[in-house]
């Protein structure tokens, strides 16, 4: 008996040894093969035995641990991916190219490309999708496995030698197709089909191969076609292929998920948060909630193109404002490697500035406004508690008489007022956080906001400005006497009449930004801190929109 036969696993071929082993029949469809065979390379026999003895154990342990039903599984999928890897590393020259068409030539013979070449790689990934989705089903296509054995029978009649077994796993109907074939020409191609079980097709498997199939068809490098009823297929099969995809294995990185982030990452309220929400479903009516990353830009185009006609211009910006957020943060997050908004142009308001922003009120309509307001909140009203209408009342004071913004009134707390300011914080921008003179006409804010006047807005989740503008806008078109009914003159109209009143008192630009949290322009904000709150106080007494 020779060393190596004393050593369980050592062969030796030609002078190099190496590790054989037959796989336990049970475990050969999950491992995906029948032996290992580990070559020892260039070393000594006691080395070669330290290294077989070193393999076989670890084989083993594996063996052993295989038992489990889920390690089974695991090292099912790892092996499958290994040899997947090895191929990839290690092509095969003789080997047809993995993709082709949907359409087949006229005499029913396939035509076949490589990645680059393919004519409509949609097409090959929505063959491979099928295919992926038969094996998964346990019903595989016998189309691959009789092109093989096509091909090596080609090669045979070539002349070619035939050096390599082509073992075909044991699929259904396959072991028939073979027996149907000339068994001297099988044998002299080597072609057999192996015996026991066919290995399962897991679902991490099948979403490797889904995967796969997105990259073909879908991938970065990929551009839709422009023909319109090749782009419906196009869009048909990536919706069809991306939802399997999610279905299988959710990607965290949604766009709503992604929405969430972005907003959670910005300190974004949760009026704001809400309207991004709204802006965002837009997209995914045409997207679906996919993963942010297969967003593409011909969607965002989509969009565009669907909005426009719909809403002026200056609305479309609106729409996308959050949507270029997102993406700017998935970008910038390293979650997607392309910003699809990169090559969407949006069109631009062309009315001139007269035309878009809001009007101020005159001073007899302000008096007449809040005449109004009082005849009409100050008794119960249709449709309103009596804390919603008196909130309403109160807040339009709160406007008319300190010239913030909606969403910075209902925002204050009891902390946020006293008898002689008015803190707002967390507003729009930084230059928003600042401090404001409580006016004369608004000395009994500070009870009012003691007593709760503000809670009657905390249920509302979505837009909370929403209810005081809906009325307030009732109240000029519809209640009062002589109805205001220029579109330019809203709610958010009472920040600029305040402008106009504290301008008409005399106060400077500097008093005017610092009361409205105005930006200062260039470096001088990092050193001035603006009016000092005598000067301020100074102003806003001597404001008066009525007059």
């Amino acid at each position: 008996m020779s060393d190596q036969d004393k050593v369980p696993y050592l062969k030796t071929d030609r002078g190099r040894y190496f590790y054989q082993r037959r796989v336990p029949g049970k475990l050969q469809a999950h491992l995906g093969i029948r032996r290992w065979q580990i070559p020892c390379g260039d070393v000594s026999y006691s080395k070669a035995v330290q290294m077989v003895v070193t393999w076989a154990e670890e084989h083993d342990e594996l063996i052993a641990d295989l038992r489990n039903p889920d390690r089974l599984r695991e090292a099912g999928v790892a092996a499958v991916r290994e040899a997947k890897t090895v191929r990839a590393a290690e092509p095969d020259p003789l080997a047809l190219p993995g993709f082709y068409e949907m359409t087949e030539r006229l005499d029913g013979e396939k035509q076949y490309y490589s990645r680059e070449a393919l004519p409509r790689p949609w097409q090959a990934a929505a063959q491979m999708m099928a295919v992926a989705e038969a094996d998964y089903a346990g019903k595989p296509s016998l189309d691959a496995p009789i092109s093989e054995i096509n091909y090596r029978l080609s090669e045979l009649e070539r002349g070619d030698a035939i050096t390599r077994k082509m073992s075909l796993p044991a699929l259904p109907g396959l072991r028939e197709y073979v027996a149907t074939l000339d068994p001297t020409l099988v044998a002299a191609a080597k072609i057999e089909v192996r015996d026991g079980p066919l290995m399962p097709l897991h679902p991490e498997l099948f979403l490797d191969r889904l995967n796969a199939a997105y990259d073909v068809g879908f991938g970065p490098d990929r551009d839709p076609p422009t023909d319109p009823d090749q782009k419906d297929e196009y869009d048909f099969i990536k919706r069809k292929l991306e939802r399997k995809i999610s279905e299988l294995s959710p990607d965290p990185n949604t766009i709503r998920a992604i929405t969430e982030r972005y907003c959670d990452f910005n300190s974004i309220r949760s009026g704001t948060r809400s309207k991004y929400r709204r802006e965002l479903a837009r997209l995914i009516a045409i997207t679906g909630d996919v993963p942010i990353g297969h967003v593409r830009t011909e969607h965002l185009r989509q969009l565009r193109d669907k909005l426009i006609g719909e809403i002026k211009p200056a609305s479309i910006q609106a729409v996308f404002t959050p949507i270029k957020g997102i993406f700017s943060f998935a970008f910038d997050e390293d979650l997607i490697n392309i910003n699809p908004m990169a090559g969407v142009k949006l069109p631009r308001d062309k009315r001139p500035i007269e035309e878009r922003k809001w009007k101020s009120f005159e001073p007899t309509e302000v008096r007449r406004i809040l005449e109004a307001a009082e005849d009409t909140w100050d008794k119960p009203a249709k449709g309103l508690t009596d804390e919603r209408r008196e909130a309403i009342h109160m807040v339009v004071r709160i406007l008319t008489f300190s010239g913030m913004r909606p969403i910075e009134v209902i925002r204050l707390t009891t902390d946020d007022v006293d008898d002689k300011l008015i803190r707002i914080k967390g507003s729009k921008t930084e230059s928003s956080t600042r401090v404001v003179p409580l006016h004369p006409e608004l000395a009994d804010l500070p009870n009012w906001i003691a007593a709760g006047g503000l809670k009657t807005f905390q249920s509302i989740k979505t837009d909370q400005v929403g209810s005081v503008r809906h009325n307030f806008a009732r109240l000029l078109r519809e209640q009062m006497r002589d109805p205001i009914k220029d579109p330019q003159k809203a709610l958010y109209s009472l920040r600029s009449t305040f402008v106009n009143a504290m301008r008409r008192a005399g106060a400077d630009i500097q008093v005017q930004r610092a009361i409205l949290g105005h930006k200062e322009a260039g470096a001088i904000r990092h050193y001035d801190d603006g009016p000092e709150f005598a000067v301020k106080r100074q102003w806003v007494e001597a404001t008066d929109p009525r007059v």
